[in-house]
Formats: structure tokens, C-alpha cells, sequence
């Protein structure tokens, strides 16, 4: 019994300590000597560190601190560590503790490879019981009538601790493997719960069939009434005999110790320290504090460790170090790592074991938070295992078995299981000749130092594609023969391309546009620019002039906006990723089609309002063909609006569905050598671009049709000529461009060249054709003659709807016919009103006539002789008309004055606004003959100024 004297605790051991210091005179006490003053105990926390040190260092922190510490000089004191599975390793392996107290799997294990030596072994206190050993059981619900055996696991949820606990997961491994199974391969998945307490519970839910936990966990849950005993069965139990008296709890599995302190090797030199520590944890018994602490009864001398160990190298746990020859046990990192295939299977990739469980598609497999599984990791392995040369995973028949580039050595391993001394032969079969590998070759047999049979077979080509290679062992094909390798062509350094042979070689040369596109681009652009300004800026300063009034200036001002935004393209086009970056390039190359498309929306479809426009206003009024025509201009800019539309929706869903990228290719037949180009591509593109294109010729086709409907009207109001050879170079350009730039697509200095002059030369015919005949009028010489003509133009479209009022017949195409008309027929009512029918009046107006021509032959030659060549045209064609009056066909309104006795004659043309020079102008068109009288009698033919012919 211990004793506290002083707040020392006094036990047996402390007691002959002191009673050896008083017989032999050592008067501190303390008859022991330590190489260091602080010794470390670590200890594997399997419920954390937390409660590691609330159960474990009042023993061997506190206690063995007060018990031992004492008996050394200097004293010295014990400190605890808590570890885990891999850093216990670690830190023994780096001897950065003294003692270590663990599993004994764990046990067994560092015993093996580390020499660590067994000092104590705890006896445990279990339901009243003390125990030194142990077990696992093998249970399900007692309910389960579809699991009675071990067999019965097959395809079933087991639910254990951990792949490396040796009650709750490798005792019952251990057992199965003894049955003739494995844990690896008998279940449809094995779950780690890392707490025996959910294991349990998982079962009795439903959330796993069987369950594997140690001895003594179900009856301790029944204690405390967490679980009903009776709600469980036990698989393969066993009536287990313990220190000659029956086992106290339910057992599947044989016995094994319970867990040791165990001392590392360099604790040899200090072996007073290990004895003391020893037999003061010896002295504990149940009803000590530290041993409630503990929830354990008291340690004893060491047991044996041997069956155990025997146990994991069953299961392939301790394993011989090729390189050291030392036995070892596996250490992972990871649970693939852990994993241990049986005799004649293989671990499947990493890959497939993380995926396994969901690959079976039913939610039961899926895995739960906190827990790791593993769905059949290992798979049967051929009588003869193909192995490919990276992954190390068994190949099977016909399947692709390793890939590797091109000269690359793939060394395959075969393992032939059933351990023939047959020589191994190998035919590759390539897609054509080459000559770094034979067709056939023979490789002896290596016998390795485990006695496994195995081939080692280096395969070697250059030529790409997927290869057949089959084996043949004593002249018999294998089995799993025969399967694939897959070649791809060799990597290279950048601007390098590996050949047939597999040689790289420099074929490869990034193309970049050169500077002078982009100085061209930016002189291109300017040039339309300021053309674009120029011109607007012209409109808007002439607007208040009859020519641009005529000529609607409302429209001529979009046209300009569609070519500077159209022409903004020739800058972006010009752009590559030697500027700007892939992501910058993307954008431009959409943008490029935003800015192409509406900018040619706006100035083909402007050009169309304003002509349309015009036609409405002088064709369809003039014939009557229409009531409702509208004069405001807002009514034809819907058209424009209409046409932008069609564009956004086009462009929109382009940019939606299949973006334009700026990709590189190379150039020409990339198996040789390779010219790197950029280009703006995507999936759909060409059927969007065809779309659009067809879209742009439609336009055009329609204001080719229009111009052609307005073909009579003057020029000031529709400028057709013009407008139809801007309309007509554009559709060459739409045709001609794309097949040049197809023809120079391999050519992206030409193609993009190209490119820019068609946009270039597109928007500038538009330009120049609107825009420079208008302004050639301002700069002719005008005459009276001119000043009156420009006088007309500009009030026709007034006139001419009162000339519909009295001609309703007139043809839809020319309104001049339908003024010649209504002036012929004006013309022959009046004189013969005037004349009274008279056959008299008539001869006498021929007759004036007649000296009217001889009067105009006199003038005309005077007028030559005169040096007035010109004038004398005038005249003559004066003459001309003249003539047609006495027919009554009179095409232009004519004032004739002629004075006897005059050198000259003089007749003008007005129409629509009266004689030259004139303010006070007339809404009809007219004929006023004034003054026309006979020479030969005062009392000719007069026709009052203001009769209207």
C-alpha cells in the first residue's frame, strides 16, 4: 500500500530505495546517476491527445516524476508526448523520445525495425476483469438472417477502425485470410470509421452489415445502456480460455497482448533508468490514482509480441527491406498506400481505388463524411501479369498497356506466377517499318530472390499510333496477349517538330504580322476619316443651299458615321498577339465583325431611305399610284433601324453561339515544316460569315433595284449614277475579298492587306461617289440659263404634284413626259380658243414662224461671225424648239422676245418659276409668247403675259 509523507508518495520500491541509501551511506538519497535529466514517453493518442494526457500523464508524467525522479542525482523528471500512427514512427526512427507506448500492432511492427524492447505490458481492467490480452469480434445485427458465417460477407458494407487498428480491423483480417478470404476482395466495400463507438451504432442503423471491433466494446456500450446486447449477433464466436479461466466477453478472433512500454535502443546506456521505470509501474495496482486515471489495473513483466508478429507478416504487414534486409512494416500516408493485395491479385491504380465506390452508381456505396473507403481495391492478377512501364498496373488482353512518346524506352515487367523456366518471346507489330526495334525477340528468365519468375522486356520506336505487342512463353501465347502500346510523337522545345524517326528538328517559326500593315492601317484609316469629316462637316456648313437641301441632308450625314465606324476595322484587323494579349485578342476579333457589320448597315441603308425617299416623293405621287405618301424623314429612317436590327440579331447570336478566338495553326501540311499563323476562327464562323455576307448583298441588291426604279429623276434629288457605282463596287468587293484572302490565307501579311483595301477602297467609293458630284455643282460656272435650271430642281418636288392633279395618265418613270404632256395639251386648247378655229389665224402664225426661223438663221450667223460660237448653239437649239410649237408639241416652256430691227434674238427656259431673274415664280409650267408679231402687218398674233399654256 502507498503511503504520503511530506507529498511524497511512498510505496515498496521507494522504501528499499531509501533503506539502500542508509546501509551504504548515501546521504541525499539518491543512489542513481542519468546521462540527461528529462526523459520523453510518447505514446499513440487513438482518441487524440487530449484524451491522451487526461488518462496517460498522471502516469507517466506526474508519477513516474515523483517515483523515479528521485532516485537519480540529479533527479530527473518524465515528460509525455502525445503521437499518432505515423509520427510514433517518425519520432522513434529519430530516436526524438526515450520510451513508447502503443498498440500492440504497432508494437510488433517497431519491435521489428527498430529493435525497440518491451519493458512492461498493461493490464488492462475491463468490466471488472483484468486483462493482458485481447481480441476483435466479428458482429451484425441479431436480426440479419442473410450473415450467420464468414463467407456470408461477400458483397457486403464491413465497417472497421482503421486499416492499421489491430482489435478493430486487423485481428479480423487476420481470421478471414485463415478462412480462406480477404478483407481486400470478400467485401463490396470496407469503411474506417476511426471511432469503435460509430461502428457500432452504424451497424445497429443499418448504415453497415457487419462491423469489427475489439473485445469488450459492446458490453462496456451496454453498461452504460448506449446498445441492447441482444440486438447483436456475433460471427465465428469462440469460447476463448484466458490464464486458465474462461474469457470474460464475446471473441471472434484468437488473443493477443494488450499494449507495452517499450524502451528505444539508446536508452541501453542509462538501463537503471529503464529498471526503475519498470518497477515503479509495476507497483500500481488498481486502486491507485494514477490507475483510475489509466481506467487499467496495473503493468507486468513483458509479454510475447511473437504471435502477433507472425500475424502481420501473414498479412504482408512486415515485409523484408530489399535494401537493408531488415523486416519492416508498411507505412503510409495515405489508405491507398496501406493497402495489401492477397497472393494472386494486384492493387488497382490510385485513380480507380478513389473512384471505385462511385462508380457502382447506388447512393449506399457512397461514402460518409469523416470516414474513408475502399470499394474493391485489388483484382485477381493471370497466371502471367503483364505490368506497363509508368503506372505499374496489370495489363489485359488487348487493352492499351502503356503510352510513351516516341524513342522512349517502355520497359515491361512479366511475372510469371505459375514459376516456369521457360525463356519469354515478344513480336511487336508497328504500323510501318522501323528500325530501333526488332519484330521479335527473347528474353531469359530472372529469377528473383523471392523466387519470383520475371521478364523484363525494353520496348523502343518511333513510329506513332497504337502497336500490338504479344508474348509467348515455352512457344505458347500467354494469355492476357496480346495488348497495346500507344506512341505519340515526341515532345519538343518550342518552334521544334519531331519527325517520322523521332528527331526533333527546328520546323517550326512563329508568323507575326510585319510593322508596315499596322503603319498602312493607320494611314488607310486616317484617310476615310478625315474624308468622313471633311464631307459631313461640308453637308452641315451647305445645308441651307438648294443642292444639299435637295439631296436630304438628314442622310448624308449617317453616311459618314458608317464609314468611319467601318472603317475602324482597318486598325483591328491589323492586330496580333505580338501586341496585345490571346485574351485582349478574342475581343478584337469579335469586335472587328460589330464594327464591319453596323458601320455597313448604316451607310448602305441611309442611302437607301434617302433614295427611296425621293422615289416616293416625285415617282409614286407623280402617277397617282399612291395616296399616302409620307413626306417627314423620320418615316424612311425606320429603315435604317430595320437593317441595324437585322446585324445586332446576326452578330448577337454569333457572338452568343460560336465567338470568334484568335487561334494559331501552322500554315500549310503541319507533319513537316510549320509556319505558325494567327487567325480569328471559331467552330461556326464561316456559316455566320456566310450568313452576313448574304445578308450585305441583299442590301445592295435592293438599292441596285432602286436606283434603277429612280433612274429619271435629276441627279441633285437621287444621285443613282452614283449611288449604283458605289453599290456595284461593293458587291465585287464582297465577292472579289473573301477569295483573294482564301487564295493568300496561308499569306497573313497578304491576306490582311487585302483585307484592309477592301475596306479601305468600300468605304471611300462611298464617300467620293456621294459626295464629290454634289460638290463639283457648287463649283460649276453658272449662267442666267444654270441659275434658273438650279431654281427648278429645287422647287420640283412642289410642282410636280399639281402637274399629277391634270395629268393622271402619266407614265410612272418620267415625270418630264408628263410635263411635256400637259404643256402640249395646255398648248393646242388655247390657240384654239385664241384663233376662233380660225384657218386664217393659223396660216398666219406659220407665216410668223417661218420669219422667225429666217430672223434666227440671220442672228445666228451674225452671232459666228461675232466670235460667240457657243451662243450661237444656244440659239440654234432655240431654233429647234421654236419649230415644234407649230405642231403643238412644246417640251420646254419658252419666252421669246424678238424687236424689229434687233441684231439678236433671245428665248429662256423656265420652269416652274417664270422668265430668268424673275421672284415672282409660278406653280404651273408655261408657255408665254410675248410680243410675237409679223413683220409684215402691226396686227399680228398676241397672247396676253398672263395666259397659261
Amino acid at each position: 500500500m502507498a503511503r504520503r509523507l511530506g507529498g511524497i508518495n511512498f510505496t515498496h520500491t521507494s522504501f528499499l530505495v531509501v533503506l539502500y541509501n542508509i546501509l551504504f551511506g548515501v546521504s541525499d538519497g539518491a543512489p542513481y546517476t542519468a546521462s540527461k535529466e528529462v526523459w520523453k514517453i510518447g505514446g499513440l493518442a487513438i482518441r487524440g491527445p487530449t484524451d491522451f494526457h487526461a488518462r496517460f500523464s498522471p502516469t507517466f508524467s506526474t508519477y513516474l516524476t515523483e517515483t523515479v525522479g528521485p532516485q537519480f542525482n540529479p533527479p530527473i523528471r518524465f515528460e509525455s508526448i502525445a503521437l499518432d500512427f505515423s509520427s510514433t514512427f517518425t519520432q522513434v526512427e529519430q530516436a526524438s523520445v526515450d520510451f513508447i507506448y502503443t498498440n500492440p500492432s504497432a508494437f510488433s511492427c517497431l519491435e521489428s525495425e527498430f529493435d525497440v524492447s518491451a519493458i512492461v505490458t498493461l493490464r488492462n481492467f475491463r468490466q471488472g476483469n483484468e486483462l493482458t490480452r485481447f481480441g476483435g469480434i466479428i458482429f451484425t445485427r441479431s436480426d440479419n438472417d442473410e450473415i450467420n458465417a464468414i463467407a456470408d460477407l461477400e458483397g457486403k458494407i464491413v465497417e472497421a477502425v482503421s486499416i492499421s487498428g489491430l482489435g478493430a480491423a486487423q485481428m479480423q483480417w487476420k481470421l478471414l485470410q485463415d478462412k480462406g478470404y480477404s478483407l481486400m476482395t470478400l467485401p463490396k466495400q470496407v469503411r474506417f470509421a476511426f471511432n469503435q463507438k460509430k461502428i457500432v451504432l452504424d451497424v445497429l442503423n443499418g448504415n453497415a452489415d457487419v462491423g469489427f471491433v475489439r473485445t469488450d466494446m459492446i458490453e462496456g456500450m451496454a453498461s452504460k445502456g448506449e446498445v441492447n446486447i441482444s440486438s447483436f449477433k456475433v460471427i465465428h464466436q469462440q469460447n476463448m480460455t484466458y490464464e486458465g479461466r474462461r474469457f470474460p466477453f464475446l471473441s471472434s478472433t484468437e488473443l493477443y497482448p494488450e499494449w507495452s512500454l517499450g524502451m528505444l535502443p539508446h536508452v541501453g546506456i542509462d538501463y537503471m533508468v529503464s529498471e526503475r521505470v519498470a518497477f515503479a509501474l509495476m507497483d500500481i495496482h488498481k486502486d491507485h490514482w494514477a490507475a483510475k486515471n489509466g481506467t487499467y489495473s496495473t503493468w507486468q513483466p513483458p509479454l510475447s509480441y511473437m504471435r502477433l508478429n507472425e500475424m502481420q507478416e501473414d498479412l504482408n504487414w512486415i515485409i523484408k527491406n530489399e535494401t537493408t534486409g531488415k523486416r519492416m512494416c508498411i507505412r503510409s500516408s495515405n489508405l491507398y498506400d496501406a493497402i495489401v493485395c492477397p497472393d494472386g491479385y494486384f492493387k488497382l491504380s490510385q485513380d480507380v481505388v478513389s473512384s471505385q465506390c462511385n462508380s457502382y452508381g447506388d447512393p449506399k456505396y457512397t461514402c460518409p463524411t469523416g470516414y474513408e473507403c475502399i470499394c474493391e481495391p485489388c483484382r485477381m492478377a493471370d497466371t502471367v501479369e503483364v505490368i506497363g512501364p509508368k503506372d505499374g498496373n496489370q495489363c489485359q488482353k488487348m487493352s492499351l498497356c502503356a503510352e510513351i512518346e516516341q524513342t522512349e524506352v517502355g520497359i515491361f515487367t512479366l511475372r510469371d506466377n505459375l514459376k516456369r523456366a521457360s525463356n519469354l518471346t515478344y513480336k511487336l507489330h508497328v504500323l510501318e517499318e522501323d528500325s530501333l526495334v526488332p519484330r521479335e525477340g527473347v528474353v531469359f528468365v530472372d529469377i528473383t530472390s523471392g523466387g519470383e519468375h520475371m521478364y523484363k522486356i525494353p520496348i523502343r520506336t518511333s513510329v506513332v499510333g497504337d502497336n500490338v505487342i504479344e508474348f509467348f512463353i515455352g512457344g505458347v501465347q500467354i494469355p492476357n496477349s496480346p495488348v497495346l502500346i500507344r506512341v505519340h510523337r515526341k515532345s519538343c522545345d518550342a518552334d521544334f517538330w519531331a519527325d517520322s524517326s523521332g528527331e526533333c528538328k527546328r520546323t517550326r517559326t512563329t508568323i507575326y504580322l510585319p510593322d508596315w500593315i499596322h503603319y498602312m492601317s493607320y494611314f488607310l484609316f486616317s484617310i476615310n476619316v478625315f474624308l468622313s469629316i471633311a464631307f459631313a462637316a461640308w453637308t452641315y456648313l451647305k445645308k441651307a443651299t438648294k443642292i444639299v437641301v435637295a439631296a436630304q441632308p438628314a442622310f448624308l450625314y449617317i453616311v459618314p458615321c458608317g464609314c468611319i465606324m467601318s472603317s475602324s476595322t482597318i486598325i483591328t484587323v491589323a492586330f496580333d498577339d505580338r501586341q496585345v494579349s490571346d485574351f485582349v485578342m478574342d475581343q478584337l476579333c469579335q469586335l472587328n465583325i460589330w464594327l464591319y457589320g453596323i458601320g455597313f448597315a448604316l451607310s448602305y441603308t441611309s442611302l437607301f431611305a434617302k433614295t427611296y425617299r425621293a422615289k416616293c416623293l416625285m415617282l409614286d405621287n407623280l402617277t397617282s399610284k399612291r395616296q399616302d405618301v409620307k413626306i417627314a424623314v423620320s418615316r424612311y429612317m425606320q429603315y435604317i433601324v430595320y437593317a441595324l436590327l437585322i446585324e445586332i440579331i446576326i452578330i448577337g447570336i454569333w457572338t452568343i453561339v460560336s465567338p470568334l478566338q484568335w487561334t494559331r495553326r501552322c500554315a500549310g501540311d503541319s507533319s513537316g515544316f510549320c509556319e505558325s499563323i494567327g487567325r480569328c476562327a471559331s467552330e461556326h464562323g464561316l456559316l455566320f460569315a456566310a450568313i452576313l455576307g448574304s445578308v450585305h448583298v441583299i442590301m445592295l441588291m435592293f438599292v441596285l433595284r432602286l436606283c434603277y426604279e429612280v433612274r429619271n429623276i435629276p441627279a441633285e434629288f437621287a444621285e443613282h449614277k452614283w449611288i449604283t457605282a458605289s453599290t456595284i463596287s461593293s458587291i465585287e468587293i464582297l465577292c472579289l475579298a473573301p477569295v483573294l484572302v482564301g487564295i493568300t490565307w496561308d499569306n497573313p501579311a497578304a491576306s490582311t492587306m487585302i483585307a484592309l483595301l477592301a475596306i479601305f477602297f468600300n468605304d471611300l467609293g462611298i464617300l467620293l461617289m456621294i459626295f464629290i458630284p454634289k460638290m463639283s455643282m457648287f463649283w460649276e460656272v453658272h449662267t442666267q440659263r444654270s441659275q434658273t435650271t438650279e431654281d427648278i430642281l429645287f422647287n420640283l418636288r412642289r410642282d410636280v404634284r399639281k402637274i399629277i392633279d391634270a395629268d393622271k395618265k402619266a407614265p410612272r418613270t418620267n415625270f418630264l413626259t408628263a410635263s411635256k404632256r400637259r404643256a402640249s395639251k395646255d398648248a393646242s386648247r388655247n390657240m384654239t380658243v385664241l384663233t376662233g378655229d380660225s384657218t386664217n389665224e393659223v396660216k398666219k402664225l406659220k407665216e410668223e414662224i417661218r420669219y422667225l426661223k429666217s430672223q434666227i438663221r440671220i442672228s445666228t450667223s451674225f452671232i459666228k461671225r461675232s466670235g460667240s460660237d457657243v451662243r450661237g448653239k444656244e440659239v440654234s437649239r432655240e431654233v429647234r424648239e421654236v419649230s415644234s410649237v407649230g405642231s403643238s408639241v412644246l417640251d420646254k416652256e419658252l419666252i421669246f422676245s424678238h424687236r424689229r430691227g434687233s441684231s439678236r434674238f433671245q428665248g429662256d427656259i423656265s420652269l416652274g418659276s417664270g422668265k430668268v431673274g424673275s421672284s415672282a415664280g409660278q406653280p404651273n409650267l408655261c408657255v408665254t409668247p410675248r410680243n410675237l408679231k409679223s413683220p409684215a402687218s402691226d396686227n399680228g398674233l398676241v397672247i396676253p403675259p398672263n395666259e397659261r399654256i
